[in-house]
């Protein structure tokens, strides 16, 4: 999956978190060829950091959308608690249980409908608040 234009949020420093996001994503697909104690080491790496980042992201997220007045801010909102909650399953399940082939499958798809869905139908309605970026006059 690839970061393009049409997922612009309009603030530059959300674009290159969801870059990252979606790099993370990526890695986590491409670790899935790997044999089993790689993949187990490399995916539990990955959703170490995507427990952490996700947090963070969406604080900061939250707070742009709060800035710019987004009328989309409180679904946003909730939909960050039902993934942070739906994550944090997932998370605590590869934690006690490891990470085997239905949880590999449940995290991709978990996170694959993240992206496609709440990114571009959500966080992308950020850029209609966000004012234009200022031009120089040449005065």
């Amino acid at each position: 999956m690839n970061w393009y234009p049409g997922m612009t949020t309009g603030v530059s420093e959300l674009d290159h978190q969801h870059r990252q996001i979606i790099e993370q994503f990526n890695n986590f697909y491409a670790c899935m060829a790997l044999g089993e104690s790689q993949r187990r080491a490399e995916a539990g790496r990955i959703l170490d950091f995507l427990q952490f980042y996700a947090q963070w992201h969406f604080q900061r997220e939250e707070a742009y959308m709060d800035k710019y007045q987004c009328p989309a801010a409180a679904e946003n909102r909730r939909a960050h608690a039902e993934f942070l909650t739906r994550f944090g399953e997932l998370y605590e399940e590869w934690q006690t249980r490891g990470m085997d082939p239905t949880m590999v499958n449940d995290t991709f798809t978990v996170l694959m409908e993240w992206i496609m869905n709440h990114i571009q139908g959500v966080d992308t309605r950020l850029s209609q608040s966000v004012p234009p970026p200022r031009t120089a006059t040449g005065a």
